[in-house]
């Protein structure tokens, strides 16, 4: 089985003590378990051990169910079953009588779940002593859900579908939601949304601008500083030294999130787990130089109309890690820049991504020197006319599988893996490069790269391919149709294979 993760609700639980945990961070974990148990009833199987210790949760709060050692299959012809097990303070009634059970003792289990969540106590089923969450900070609403899953009759409990429209349905009715923390160090102004307006005198974004004026102003916004109401502004200078709770709440659906939080140097993380995100078209230059954010929480993320990401997380020095799971990329056409500088991610799982209307990736991971894999099995490159810089200087990188690229229409490979001097071995056999006029530098110092399989490359006399093998001080094999006339330019190439039938072997090779 796959790994679990960096701790489980348990765990978790534990840390926020004596502090409650944010009413946001609850509703997506909520949300999430949900969704696993509606696969699990779907299968016709029960858990019957639904407890924070075997809900595992990474650094994104991404949560998955474990331990399903003593689960139970109920098949058509025997929908209960009959046995005690489990952990005491999550068993339903039913199940510590001994009595018969079906798949609503996971309901019971998951209202325990729902309780500790909100209390950070454990669930007792004792008359005198059922205390309530703490209205004062949450919603009555949740009260109302954990009521109904522990109703001491199972036939009374709602089903995991109607618990799970139920949340689906407060959050439809939520305002659009944005909640931001910042640390303070200093009295500095905090930039709450990127002002817009001084950066027209500085770049051609006027249309960007006017869509911004249209969705992000006084009329559909309000704003928050640490549950205090503040006058609308593109900033925010503030008294208070520490932490900052920023929150925006929208009135109407955005078009476009070009540039909001741009510039925002002190954001430390972000919680976008309510974001309406469904009718944005552009989503450039969103978190552009957050350069102090950590993490953001984007499981909510509808993107599948908007068509341009391209410098969204620009600069983003101390980004760990980011769930892009839930990303639609079906009409995207710019992704330039959009993960430039992101010097402390280690690594990206894009196998949600289809980039089939991509246009340009020029830049996409340059500068990510931290990042160690990339998972690109879904890309789709065949109108992508820019890869220049796309994989510069990613000095950690030491597997890349590029199986799934063709390059039908690109015309510029410059410095593409310049600087990967991780890199070992790459494989563009399927990279159709017939188009391509520029590969200046194209494997420029990949010090450690020891073979390279380009049997589909085109070496027309128009490609402009100086310093293609500069600096490459480990490569021993190049696996090639034709490169005669361009061996000269290896520094210190011992042997090419040019047919199945024979391999030259080169010597007394100089920098040129």
């Amino acid at each position: 089985m796959e790994y679990g993760g960096n701790t489980n609700l348990k765990k978790y639980i534990e840390q926020k003590k004596p502090a409650l945990i944010e009413e946001n961070i609850i509703k997506g974990i909520i949300i999430q378990i949900c969704l696993g148990l509606k696969e699990i009833h779907k299968n016709k199987l029960v858990h019957r051990d639904l407890t924070p210790d075997n809900i595992f949760m990474d650094d994104n709060y991404k949560i998955k169910i474990g331990d399903f050692g003593i689960s139970k299959i109920l098949t058509t012809t025997k929908n209960y079953a009959k046995s005690q097990v489990g952990k005491h303070h999550y068993l339903a009634p039913e199940i510590e009588k001994g009595e018969k059970c079906n798949n609503k003792v996971d309901i019971y289990s998951l209202g325990c779940v729902i309780y500790e969540l909100f209390t950070l106590k454990k669930y007792y089923n004792i008359e005198n002593n059922k205390e309530t969450i703490n209205l004062d900070i949450y919603n009555q609403k949740w009260q109302n859900l954990i009521d109904l899953a522990l109703k001491d009759d199972f036939n009374k409990r709602p089903i995991i579908e109607e618990i799970y429209s139920y949340i689906e349905e407060e959050i439809n009715n939520k305002k659009n939601e944005i909640i931001c923390f910042y640390f303070k160090k200093n009295k500095d102004r905090i930039n709450l949304l990127h002002d817009f307006k001084n950066d027209i005198f500085e770049r051609d974004y006027k249309y960007t601008y006017n869509e911004a004026k249209k969705n992000i102003n006084e009329d559909n916004i309000v704003i928050y500083a640490n549950d205090k109401k503040i006058k609308f502004n593109f900033y925010y200078e503030s008294d208070e030294i520490g932490l900052i709770k920023i929150k925006f709440k929208f009135n109407k659906l955005l078009t476009s999130t070009a540039f909001m939080f741009c510039d925002c140097y002190s954001l430390k993380s972000i919680d976008l787990s309510l974001f309406k995100t469904k009718n944005i078209i552009n989503m450039n230059h969103m978190f552009y130089n957050c350069s102090s954010l950590e993490s953001i929480y984007l499981s909510s993320f509808n993107t599948n109309n908007v068509n341009d990401m391209s410098y969204m997380l620009y600069g983003c020095l101390h980004l760990n890690s980011i769930d892009l799971s839930s990303f639609i990329t079906n009409n995207v056409i710019n992704m330039s820049y959009m993960f430039h500088f992101c010097s402390s991610l280690k690594t990206l799982d894009l196998s949600s991504f289809n980039t089939y209307k991509v246009i340009d990736m020029s830049n996409m991971f340059s500068f990510c020197s931290s990042l160690e894999s990339i998972n690109l099995t879904s890309f789709n490159t065949s109108n992508v006319t820019d890869m220049n810089n796309m994989f510069y200087d990613c000095f950690s990188i030491q597997l890349l599988d590029l199986s799934s690229f063709y390059a039908n229409n690109d015309t510029n490979m410059n410095y593409i893996f310049y600087g990967c001097k991780s890199l070992k071995s790459l494989d563009l056999s399927l990279i159709n490069i017939n188009n391509v006029i520029n590969m200046y530098g194209l494997f420029y110092y990949c010090t450690s790269l020891e073979s390279l399989e380009l049997s589909s490359f085109n070496t027309n006399d128009d490609i402009y391919m100086n310093w293609i093998f500069k600096d490459c001080k480990s490569l021993k094999n190049i696996y090639t149709n034709d490169m005669s006339d361009k061996a000269s330019i290896c520094l210190s190439l011992e042997s090419r294979d040019e047919s199945q039938n024979s391999t030259y072997y080169i010597t007394n090779l100089n920098d040129e």
